[in-house]
């Protein structure tokens, strides 16, 4: 907190300088050491001017009365032998703080004020002293006195600004490297070569901040001012707010736990944020609520306001996450009440895939066989290559062969599917040649006998092509639900299109499913000639897909309450001719659930009703919070990759903090080409040194005549 006097200092410096400054000449008596007005007063004020060290106060003062006006009223000046007001008479006008009947004084700016000499002594130095109080005490001085406080404030931050103006450039060169290497997941210890490789082409870097654990600080710093700007802008503006969790172990066998967010920014769609990668100390549901809160309060978000504004959680359908009687969506609801839990859909159609095949179980034949090839090429270098070979014989395309039905989301099921199908002829020129290899072992010719048997079968043809085509639309429905614009109601569309599109499966094949019938009837796919193995189960197409069409609407079921709600903002579920009051009690329901306003809403929803295809402006915080709901964690997957992708086997010993500032950097953060600096190192600077400070150990400047050496 600033001092009065440090103030008066200030602006008697500034007044100082004034063209009307009378000029006192010196006397003995002002110059000896003994003199009294040279006490406390001139001490804690040395930058006074002459008239306030001369006798140009009323004649009617003594010379102590004087100094006590002045140490009680540091703003107080005298110009021949009138009163004023050095603040008032500095900051000339009292700016955006200016009040109804609130003005500054003209009198104690310009130096006026007096009393008149027909009063007595005793009189005069009352009025005078009423003055001095009543102004004191007044709301234009007042004003005045903070207006001062800020124009110091600028002025010292200008003057800053133009002594750091000649090494801030240097600092900025420093800052845009190690922000390089957050971007490009590039380890600490090249920050320094960096440097040295920029000073080698004549770029000015400064003599500190070279070192790996500069560069450390410098992307901490970087992030977390980040962070402060993104959650300070969200809450600044009330945006309703998405949180998505999920946890995983790092190659440093730490559990952690991605916290992302989902929010408008500056009234702007809703987008996603990596908010923090947090290392759990157990997985319990209360340790990971605790955590999760812990995340949040450090962040910036109050619990007061995230009472009114955090609207979702979402995660995956663990135990822990959706237990019913003590999962942490179960505590969370226990502590904010109005918050919706939604079940990513990802998740919840891969469990939807996985009951339909354990219901169908020569579909787990065909998911035992497709292991089988994966395990034959991706453990041996010798097998890829023969393959490779294969498919140079026979002019065959070959895509690389990964597991099916597995952990992995759908989209890599197919992905497998597809490899298979396209490289078939090589298989079977490769199994071909395994079979008839005299260096291989008869054990070994028996079983690459029976992968070509199976190959070759019109039933493992048909397989393949009937879950080439089921796969290839529940891997177009799965990459949609992982879109980041995607919202609930558009998600509700796709789902009911893709089980209608599956259904019509069973009436009228799909492409793949009826060239794998043909060539069953002609005995030939692709010059290859298919042989009937009696063995093999093939799968039924009615009862697998049926299957998957009932576990599909089980699961992914869109009857929540709140999301039949959002579902009247789809025009396409409207009737013919709607009423003016269509959905009028749906958006009294959500706008009392999410804290929105609810009369503006329902002035939006009479605008739509009135012209469908305008978008009002009442409406839009309904629908910026209806975008703000995720229909999955595919963004916590993101970062789990992410994460992978840093924490590399050479750098497996980073630390989850500082994993996670550099995760921050390089999802929230602007490419390289646009990361402006300044506004980080001015922050930077409040508490640390610049890059050319020399009250700091000096870097070695290595020049191309010590590198030659």
């Amino acid at each position: 907190m600033k001092r009065k006097g440090d103030i008066a200092d200030f602006f008697i410096k500034r007044h100082k300088s004034g063209p009307d400054q009378p000029q006192a000449d010196p006397s003995p008596e002002t110059s000896k050491p003994g003199s009294s007005h040279l006490g406390a007063s001139q001490a804690s004020q040395p930058s006074l001017p002459p008239p306030d060290i001369n006798n140009d106060w009323p004649d009617l003062w003594s010379a102590k009365q004087t100094e006590d006006f002045k140490s009680k009223n540091p703003w107080l000046g005298s110009k021949n032998k009138k009163l004023g007001c050095l603040v008032c008479s500095s900051v000339n006008s009292i700016g955006i703080n200016k009040e109804q009947g609130v003005s500054l004084s003209r009198e104690w700016m310009n130096f006026e004020i007096q009393v008149s000499g027909h009063e007595s002594r005793t009189t005069s130095l009352s009025v005078l002293r009423n003055k001095v109080r009543k102004h004191a005490l007044s709301k234009a001085h007042s004003h005045a006195v903070k207006v001062a406080e800020q124009q110091k404030e600028a002025a010292i931050d200008n003057a800053m600004e133009t002594m750091t103006e000649s090494y801030m450039k240097e600092t900025e060169a420093v800052f845009r490297t190690a922000y390089h290497l957050a971007k490009n997941n590039r380890p600490f210890s090249d920050h320094e070569s960096l440097i040295e490789l920029q000073e080698l082409n004549g770029v000015k870097m400064g003599s500190i901040l070279h070192s790996r654990y500069s560069a450390t600080q410098i992307i901490q710093h970087v992030a977390s001012e980040m962070q402060s700007k993104i959650v300070s802008s969200i809450i600044a503006s009330s945006s309703k707010l998405a949180v998505l969790i999920d946890e995983a172990s790092s190659l440093s066998h730490k559990a952690v736990m991605t916290v992302s967010i989902k929010a408008s920014i500056q009234e702007e769609s809703p987008e996603f944020i990596f908010l923090e990668l947090v290392e759990l100390e157990n997985q319990r549901a209360d340790g990971i609520v605790q955590a999760l809160l812990t995340c949040l309060t450090n962040a910036g978000f109050t619990e007061e306001w995230l009472h009114e504004n955090w609207v979702t959680f979402v995660s995956d359908g663990a135990s822990v996450m959706l237990g019913k009687k003590s999962g942490v969506a179960t505590r969370l609801t226990w502590r904010f009440p109005k918050l919706f839990v939604w079940h990513c859909m990802n998740h919840r159609l891969e469990l939807a895939v996985s009951d339909a095949v354990d219901e169908v179980n020569s579909v787990n034949h065909f998911k035992a066989f497709i292991q089988k090839l994966y395990s034959l090429y991706s453990v041996s270098n010798k097998n890829e290559r023969e393959l490779v070979n294969a498919a140079a014989e026979v002019g065959s395309q070959l895509l690389r062969i990964g597991r099916i039905l597995d952990v992995r989301w759908v989209a890599s099921s197919f992905r497998t599917v597809r490899a298979v199908w396209t490289s078939l002829g090589a298989l079977v020129q490769h199994f071909k040649n395994a079979c008839s290899d005299e260096i291989r072992s008869t054990k070994e010719r028996q079983m690459y006998r029976g992968l070509l048997n199976r190959v070759q079968s019109p039933e493992f043809i048909c397989d393949l092509g009937l879950m080439y085509d089921t796969l290839h639309e529940l891997s177009v429905l799965s990459q949609e639900l992982q879109s980041r614009s995607i919202t609930l109601l558009r998600a509700e569309h796709l789902l009911k299109r893709s089980i209608r599109v599956i259904q019509s499966f069973k009436e009228s094949p799909g492409e793949k499913y009826s060239e794998a019938l043909e060539a069953k009837q002609t005995g030939e796919y692709r010059s290859i000639t298919l042989k009937t193995n009696a063995k093999l189960k093939s799968i039924n197409p009615g009862q697998f897909l049926q299957s998957l069409v009932n576990n599909l609407e089980q699961r992914l079921s869109f009857e929540d309450e709140t999301v039949m709600d959002l579902s009247i903002l789809d025009q396409s579920k409207w009737p013919s001719k709607p009423s003016i009051r269509h959905g009028e009690e749906q958006v009294k329901r959500l706008c009392k659930r999410f804290n929105l306003c609810t009369d503006q809403a329902l002035n939006g929803m009479w605008d739509l009703l009135e012209e469908p295809s305008s978008e009002p402006k009442d409406l839009k915080p309904l629908i910026n919070c209806m975008k703000t709901f995720p229909v999955s964690t595919a963004e916590c997957e993101r970062n789990f990759s992410l994460m992978n992708n840093i924490s590399s086997d050479k750098r497996a010993v980073l630390l989850i903090s500082n994993i996670s500032k550099l995760m921050i950097i390089n999802i929230n953060g602007p490419p390289t080409y646009r990361f402006d600096p300044r506004k980080y190192t001015r922050t930077w600077l409040k508490s640390h040194r610049n890059a050319s400070s020399l009250r700091s150990r000096q870097c070695r400047v290595k020049t191309p005549e010590s590198k030659s050496v």
